[in-house]
């Protein structure tokens, strides 16, 4: 059971952008957003209880369980479906359920956005040996392996109840806490049928499932993988996918769709066009190594190809294979480990645009960071270490265990190809935050990433420091400042947890994270966050979790013909109850 209360003030409640996103614009306005999660900020209170059950029945070589979920959602529709743990699929509006009706607005009063819904759901059905070497699946589900960069599922869209918070690229282990309060979903379900098998250290498995989707549009994917893992860190595995989508044509950011336009913004060059009939391969390898040693060695090889098209586009006969390489070695002694890992993502691999089921998934200002991806959008793929048409390198230094814990890392990335107006337009061409250059104007853009996460294990408690700081930067010729982009993003959180006991855990913290420097216009934000809570371990089968945020967002407007301060002030208070039977 879950309860949600949030207020905010000030003139960025109708930030001045806003009309205009309703009605369909992609460039989506400052606020009111958290910038650490791209959760909005609404007022309203919203209520959720919800019951999973299981049945299972066993018989002398099988066993078959069956899943349901009841679900009532009563009060803010906004803060039910992102400031709660992740809705039933058939109620969640991010997979693409209609049966909430959710739909974008900025209130300035509670009571703006409400409903009152109930709904009872068969969610899984499984068939399975009693050994477990064959198992079949049907409904929603979790893939049981993949590789992530030939498939990932779509991340949660919703923040997880907890007691702290963390930058979104963060080298924490974990948020602090109990593990009764783990997240009860890591991604967005599938919805289909689902094979898997193994015999002896092989595993197989062979999915057909839907993905969310817009109302009106579908997207379905076809997946087998195989894994061979030997144990001690050496598998070998294949994996492959298609995906078609079909449906009404969507608006998009990127010009190779039909229609495509190139609109001049303050934020410089934005490109939008309709996309349909998308068909996307992914097919890739990976083979991970461990030699143990003096000094424990990690080896991990991936390899991938991709080839994309749709139609209609602006350009037939441009698309072409997109690839996909990563090579990492690790070494181990004692308490530390280092490791350097190089990567290459071209601009064509698994460029398919997903867009989620509602239209406020991300924060969409262009130079919204950290921004891997097209706003509102999803990948196929995990692009949280690099995002696509980018290629580099990351070291990383690790100290876990002990009273001093330490992490730390530095990332260099470059653009493949330059993003013009002409390589824009070819079929599956994506840039997953610069916006197109004239051909004659073209430059290669760059980016780093610095992060230190610290943990200082006292008598008193835990003293946690994270940082995360990206710096981006793009050189311009001076007859076009628009293509102008340099600024950095630091992000930046003090968390203090005392120990009080192991049925009673506490934190208490403050965050930062700001932008400021030039994406075409000048950049200066920041949005500031003071949180505290609570769980208490009430018995062995009851938790409570209490959680309080106070956000204040002060900095400048996206729109310099608008006299409207998008400033903003906002408070939080989240309640969820957990009962297990």
């Amino acid at each position: 059971m879950g309860f949600v209360d949030q207020s905010t003030a000030g003139p960025g409640q109708v930030p001045p952008e806003g009309s205009g996103f309703i009605a369909g614009s992609p460039l989506a306005p400052n606020t009111p957003y958290d910038l650490l999660s791209s959760a909005p900020l609404v007022p309203g209170i919203a209520a959720v209880a919800q019951l999973n059950s299981e049945a299972t029945y066993r018989f002398r070589s099988l066993e078959a369980s069956a899943t349901f979920g009841a679900e009532s959602v009563n009060g803010s529709v906004t803060n039910a479906a992102y400031w709660n743990e992740s809705l039933l699929p058939t109620l969640d509006p991010h997979v693409g359920s209609h049966a909430l009706p959710y739909r974008v607005t900025y209130p300035t009063h509670a009571g703006a956005d409400d409903a009152h819904v109930t709904r009872l759901s068969p969610l899984c059905g499984r068939v399975a040996t009693n050994d477990g070497n064959l198992v079949l699946r049907g409904g929603w589900f979790d893939l049981a392996q993949t590789d992530r960069f030939v498939f990932t599922q779509p991340a949660l869209v919703n923040v997880n109840p907890a007691i702290a918070y963390a930058p979104a690229e963060t080298l924490s282990p974990g948020l602090p806490g109990s593990d009764t309060w783990a997240p009860a979903r890591t991604a967005l379900p599938l919805h289909g049928l689902d094979i898997v098998a193994k015999r002896g250290i092989a595993t197989l498995e062979v999915t057909d499932a839907a993905l969310p989707a817009l109302a009106g549009d579908s997207a379905r994917l076809t997946l087998g993988s195989l894994v061979v893992d030997h144990g001690d860190g050496t598998r070998f595995s294949a994996e492959a996918l298609h995906l078609n989508t079909g449906g009404a044509p969507f608006s998009v950011t990127v010009p190779f769709g039909a229609m495509p336009r190139f609109v001049v913004t303050p934020q410089g060059v934005l490109p939008t066009s309709f996309l349909s009939g998308q068909q996307e391969t992914v097919a890739g390898l990976r083979a991970a190594f461990h030699v143990p040693s003096f000094v424990g060695l990690d080896g991990v090889l991936e390899l991938g190809r991709a080839w994309y098209d749709a139609a209609p586009v602006v350009r037939p006969g441009t698309q072409g294979t997109g690839g996909y390489e990563r090579a990492e070695l690790a070494a181990h002694r004692g308490r530390a480990t280092a490791s350097l890992d190089w990567f290459r993502m071209e601009p064509r691999y698994a460029t398919a645009i997903l867009p989620y089921g509602v239209p406020e998934n991300q924060w969409s200002a262009a130079f919204a960071w950290p921004g891997q991806w097209l706003k509102s959008t999803y990948q196929l793929i995990d692009n949280s270490a690099l995002g696509v048409n980018r290629q580099g390198y990351r070291l990383r230094y690790f100290l876990d265990g002990g009273p001093l814990e330490l992490r730390a890392e530095y990332t260099d990335l470059r653009q493949v190809e330059p993003e013009t107006r002409v390589t824009a337009t070819q079929a599956g061409f994506v840039d997953g935050f610069y916006l197109p250059q004239l051909p004659t104007a073209a430059t290669l853009g760059r980016q780093k990433r610095y992060g230190l996460w610290s943990a200082w294990h006292a008598g008193f408690g835990d003293v946690w420091i994270d940082i995360v700081d990206d710096t981006l930067y793009r050189p311009f010729f001076a007859l076009h400042p628009l293509d102008r982009v340099s600024y950095e993003v630091p992000q930046a959180m003090l968390t203090v947890a005392p120990h009080l006991s192991k049925a009673l855990h506490a934190a208490v913290g403050y965050g930062r994270y700001a932008a400021k420097g030039t994406f075409a216009e000048p950049i200066d934000f920041a949005q500031r966050l003071f949180f505290a809570g609570l769980q208490v371990q009430e018995t062995p089968r009851e938790a409570l979790l209490v959680t309080y945020r106070r956000t204040t967002f002060s900095g400048i407007t996206t729109d310099p013909e608008s006299p409207l301060s998008p400033n903003f002030t906002g408070s939080g208070l989240i309640v969820e109850q957990r009962l297990r039977f």
